[in-house]
């Protein structure tokens, strides 16, 4: 399979005040400059330089990127030969949860699989512009936000920083608290009370009265259990389903 892999600077006179790195995984060669126009016109925008990085197949971006964490945004076209875009999408997460990915494709059916894996928008071919410069600001928020992920708490007599992306639920097992990270388990006396204050209320919600879940960790919701990409399932509440499906679609559907 010839591979056509191109980098794109978008550099101009004056300088820009960041540098945002773009893959965009797309088996339609020719689309590569009609997407290329329009991010250098929203980059001179927002006076953001911009790497874009063109890549014809999944398998292509496996074999030269998989796992080198080179970029803040990446696009994905679903509907590709062999090994498509949301497959893809399930390979990258399993080494990056903090990079922004974006589907385009022509057909809707996977929106929702979409959502479940941290998409930060969908668009429909063919993409208009508007609708591209909308996912690069809602990526760059995301971005900006991502900074000051840290949290900071005190374990085993040491000040321990994780990442909130990292965390995919909080629970009480009596006197204490049980934190699961994507590698590790914390066992800790601290309230529930004082963690949510540490934690946003639009991404950590409870899921009964002693249980919070990240929402970007949920694979299904049903009126029993808050089921995780994990496969753990935590018993929900019957007061705490509606808040819990309502915070879910405001998430992901923003």
């Amino acid at each position: 399979m010839e591979t056509c892999v191109r980098l794109l600077e978008n550099v101009q006179a004056g300088g820009k005040s960041m540098l945002v790195r773009v893959a965009i995984v797309e088996d339609e060669a020719e689309l590569h400059d009609y997407y290329k126009i329009m991010m250098e016109a929203w980059g001179n925008a927002r006076n953001v330089r911009l790497v874009i990085t063109f890549v014809e197949s999944s398998e292509e971006y496996l074999f030269q990127y998989d796992g080198r964490h080179l970029f803040d945004i990446i696009f994905l076209d679903i509907c590709m030969k062999n090994m498509n875009g949301m497959e893809l999408a399930h390979e990258i997460r399993k080494s990056d949860r903090n990079v922004q990915i974006v589907f385009v494709t022509g057909k809707s059916e996977y929106v929702f699989e979409g959502y479940e894996i941290g998409a930060v928008r969908y668009l429909i071919k063919p993409v208009e512009e508007s609708r591209l410069e909308e996912t690069m600001d809602a990526c760059m928020e995301k971005m900006e936000n991502s900074r000051d992920d840290y949290l900071t708490i005190k374990y085993d007599g040491e000040n321990l920083r994780l990442l909130r992306s990292d965390i995919i639920f909080l629970k009480v097992e009596g006197h204490y608290m049980q934190m699961r990270t994507a590698d590790k388990v914390y066992e800790w006396k601290i309230g529930l009370k004082e963690m949510l204050a540490k934690l946003d209320a639009a991404r950590f919600v409870k899921v009964n009265r002693s249980a919070v879940v990240n929402l970007e960790y949920v694979n299904k919701i049903t009126r029993e259990e808050c089921i995780l990409e994990n496969g753990d399932a935590i018993p929900i509440s019957r007061g705490a389903y509606g808040p819990l499906n309502e915070a879910f679609m405001k998430y992901f559907f923003k």
